[in-house]
């Protein structure tokens, strides 16, 4: 697989995952056998959904970058610092705050793998 559609297929998997968290709702989580997870607190649901549209730029912006990814190699540089700050901060933070590992372990783990898919990608 060409370094292109490795960060092609990345984009539109982050894109749909932002998409899936803007519209995600009680019935999406119980669709999904998810119920578990739910939260009702309007602070969480706000989080979430500020998350989901985080993931959508994200998937924007690498979309864009795998059109040419000698030119955008900065921005992915830029885009490995971005996420290994979110992988820090969201594991510190949930494990701080006592939070179940569910909440937040998926996406400090995503955040990690993501950040050595994009160190290969810009690499020579």
């Amino acid at each position: 697989m060409t370094k292109r559609t490795g960060l092609l297929i990345i984009s539109l998997a982050l894109m749909i995952g932002g998409i899936g968290r803007l519209v995600a709702n009680e019935a999406v989580f119980r669709l999904f056998r998810m119920e578990h997870l739910w939260f009702g607190e309007p602070f969480a649901w706000y989080n979430y959904k500020l998350l989901g549209v985080f993931v959508l730029w994200m998937g924007i912006i690498l979309f864009v970058c795998s059109g040419d990814v000698v030119r955008y190699r900065g921005v992915i540089r830029a885009s490995i610092l971005g996420l290994l700050l979110f992988f820090v901060i969201s594991l510190v933070a949930g494990l701080a705050s006592g939070l179940a590992s569910e909440f937040f372990l998926v996406d400090s783990i995503f955040s990690l793998i993501l950040v050595g898919l994009f160190y290969i990608i810009q690499k020579e």
